[in-house]
């Protein structure tokens, strides 16, 4: 072995930089958090979690038969809906709460894997350094120096990303359940606690009640936002009509015309129009999308579509290219019930001669028709809009009526869609409908040509996405599907591909 000498200029300066990197490389901070204080909030979840349990079961049993034998009539209808709306709660409560549970879990595993990586990698860094020292005189020890530097900025390295990706992913999934995890706070005098709890709660018939609710968590914060905007004069008379509200959901609805920005006129004459009409009229006349309870992946629903009581009527845009149209037609009757009671009975609710299906589908064409030429779009039937036309119809049309201003992205890879995914599900568990575009190919006289297709989703539960086509239905697709070129689960084989979407901010 042949010895080096300190004199050795080169031997000399490669130490001073492997010192100099040992140095560097030990002032990268140290992963943070507390794994102990994580598993601990995590146990306390679980605990809270048994408790809302226990008691949620004792209110469902009450909420079925255990309401007093003298509350009968109006008191008993009433209570019943105030103790369904609080099991309700306090089930969904406790389910987010057990959710998180793992997420956090993990969190700490990975927290206390990184640092332990971490530890290792410094005592790494602290041989090479020791090996550095006055006393280096040979190329064995610059060769082992060396190796111990490289395998501490290694595990450096590593332990930085265990902790940045589990921080990251955990985040998302917290995000997420926070996101679902509704505030159900109401804002009108005149009401009781209760009254309050049974509107935010109250939700269309004929589905899971989380699937139907009719104000989301943005149109519950706009609703209280709206309100406070008024006058006094006319707050006093907009909580003068949701207290006399027949049902909650008459309740519900007129708050979310609230949330939709319309003035006290407006509002009192659609409190009109629907003061004591039943949950089913109300639905079949302020609710596009209904859920049955079938989330099935590729299952569709064109059922759901029917209005004003009767078949045979849909929200679709037939045989006209108006994709574009249609979708952000039938997302901003999603926000705005207002707009919605309107194409569907005309203005004059109960007369046959406009609440009626033939006189519902002449106006949704003259309405999708009317928005296509708002965007620009090319001559009817075939040619369709462009992205520019899209994002202006968008946010014409839709944006007012949720407060969220629409920004396009493009996702042209599978990284990029899986990165957008809690964006998009995080917006529309607020209540915001996210538009997509979609492509792929078709042939047309033997030739392969480019297509693409307009829709919206409207919908997210776990890892599947609710997607509407205005074809005429909607159909939910895994988180898999949109991020790895299955969208044809909710078109058709030639149109597999999300390459953009609309973000609400």
């Amino acid at each position: 072995m042949q010895a080096l000498k300190l004199s050795d200029d080169a031997t000399f300066a490669f130490c001073l930089a492997l010192s100099d990197a040992i140095g560097k490389a030990r002032d990268t901070p140290t992963p943070i958090g507390d794994p102990d204080h994580i598993d601990g909030v995590a146990a306390r979840y679980t605990r809270a979690a048994e408790l809302l349990e226990s008691a949620q079961g004792d209110l469902a049993k009450v909420a079925k038969a255990g309401l007093p034998a003298v509350w009968v009539g109006t008191a008993g209808e009433k209570a019943s809906q105030v103790v369904g709306a609080a099991s309700r709660s306090t089930d969904e409560t406790a389910e987010k709460l057990r959710e998180a549970v793992p997420v956090l879990r993990q969190l700490a595993i990975d927290i206390g894997a990184a640092q332990a990586t971490d530890e290792y990698a410094r005592v790494a860094l602290d041989y090479a350094k020791s090996l550095c020292g006055p006393f280096f005189n040979d190329r064995e020890q610059l060769l082992e120096a060396k190796k111990a530097t490289l395998d501490g900025i290694t595990y450096l390295i590593e332990a930085d990303d265990r902790a940045k990706d589990g921080g990251k992913k955990a985040a998302v999934k917290l995000s997420k359940l926070a996101a679902q995890a509704r505030t159900r706070k109401v804002t009108a005098d005149g009401l009781t606690d209760a009254d309050r709890l049974v509107i935010a709660d109250a939700a269309d018939p004929g589905g899971p009640a989380d699937l139907n609710e009719i104000l989301s968590t943005n149109e519950l914060e706009r609703s209280a936002q709206f309100r406070d905007k008024l006058s006094a004069q006319d707050q006093a008379e907009f909580d003068r009509l949701v207290s006399r509200a027949k049902s909650p959901e008459e309740g519900a609805y007129l708050m979310k015309a609230l949330a939709a920005g319309y003035d006290i006129k407006t509002l009192r004459s659609f409190g009109e129009d629907i003061h004591g009409r039943d949950a089913t009229w109300l639905r079949e006349h302020l609710a596009p999308f209904h859920t049955s309870g079938d989330t099935r992946v590729g299952v569709d629903s064109a059922a759901e579509f029917d209005v004003p009581g009767a078949k045979g009527a849909e929200w679709t845009q037939g045989k006209n290219g108006t994709c574009v149209a249609s979708s952000t037609v039938a997302a901003r009757a999603l926000v705005d019930p207002v707009y919605t009671l309107r194409l569907t009975t005309g203005g004059h609710p109960g007369d046959p001669a406009y609440d009626s299906p033939a006189a519902f589908e002449k106006r949704l064409l003259k309405e999708q028709i009317r928005v296509h030429k708002e965007g620009d779009g090319g001559p009817l039937p075939d040619a369709g809009m462009d992205l520019t036309g899209k994002h202006k119809v968008i946010n014409d049309e839709i944006a007012p009526h949720t407060g969220a201003t629409y920004e396009q992205r493009e996702v042209r890879t599978a990284d990029s869609r899986r990165e957008a995914l809690p964006l998009i599900e995080e917006a529309v568990d607020e209540g915001k409908p996210v538009p997509i575009g979609v492509q792929g190919f078709d042939t047309v006289d033997g030739e392969r040509v480019p297509v693409g297709h307009a829709m919206m989703i409207v919908g997210h539960e776990g890892d599947k996405l609710e997607v509407y086509n205005p074809w005429g239905f909607t159909t939910w697709v895994s988180e898999d599907d949109f991020v790895n070129n299955h969208m044809d689960k909710a078109s058709d084989k030639r149109l597999p591909t999300a390459y953009e979407y609309s973000l609400p901010k």
